[in-house]
């Protein structure tokens, strides 16, 4: 993880501070709108948030969505499963393979990527894709540099914790690597602070044998 955990980011790594500090900044509108908008969850759907934090996700999902949640901060998944108890399963572990059973509609990695080396975030991509079933969708969202961002918006996103904040372009070329079907949104009025968000949602289309082959 290409993360900053040294001075003020290290309060962040407390669950509670956390959690107050995104709401502080807006969060519960921005989570509203990226779930209704971008990633569009369904009842009955089986989700998994990789990186998934204090579980906060779970408060803007439908009630018979079945989610699952990993985290590598114990804290966070302490805390995740105290306040959902009941609603979701919860570990603190890299997701994989071998630590995730079946299939998901949805992989969601909100604010993940930009934590993430490249090598880290090829590896992410090709487990997502595995794991999600046929038309499943592969959602992400994260801070971004682009041009003619204004300079409060540029000095904001070099304050976070991620230390791989990327350019529209790159962050697409990660999922394309692993996804051909994707949409990608620049946002910035996301906050009511200046910030820029860079917004994916991926179809996973399986590869098909060409008719009359077998």
């Amino acid at each position: 993880m290409a993360h900053r955990s040294s001075g003020l980011h290290r309060v962040l790594d407390r669950p509670r501070v956390y959690e107050r500090f995104q709401r502080l900044l807006g969060a519960h509108a921005a989570r509203r709108r990226l779930v209704d908008e971008f990633l569009r969850p369904y009842e009955g759907a089986r989700l998994l948030d990789v990186g998934c934090g204090t579980g906060s996700l779970l408060d803007y999902l439908p009630r018979g969505v079945d989610y699952v949640g990993f985290d590598l901060n114990a804290a966070y998944i302490a805390e995740a499963r105290t306040r959902y108890a009941g609603r979701g399963s919860f570990f603190c572990a890299r997701v994989g393979g071998e630590t995730v059973d079946g299939t998901f509609d949805f992989v969601v990695a909100k604010s993940l990527l930009h934590h993430l080396s490249d090598q880290d975030a090829h590896s992410l991509l090709a487990t997502a894709g595995g794991l999600l079933r046929d038309g499943g969708v592969f959602f992400s969202s994260d801070p971004v540099r682009h041009q003619d961002q204004p300079l409060l918006a540029r000095m904001l996103v070099a304050l976070d914790r991620g230390r791989n904040v990327r350019w529209p372009e790159a962050y697409a070329e990660l999922v394309r690597a692993h996804f051909p079907a994707v949409e990608t949104t620049l946002m910035t009025d996301l906050l009511p602070i200046p910030y820029s968000h860079f917004v994916m949602r991926a179809e996973n289309r399986k590869a098909r044998p060409e008719p009359g082959l077998s």
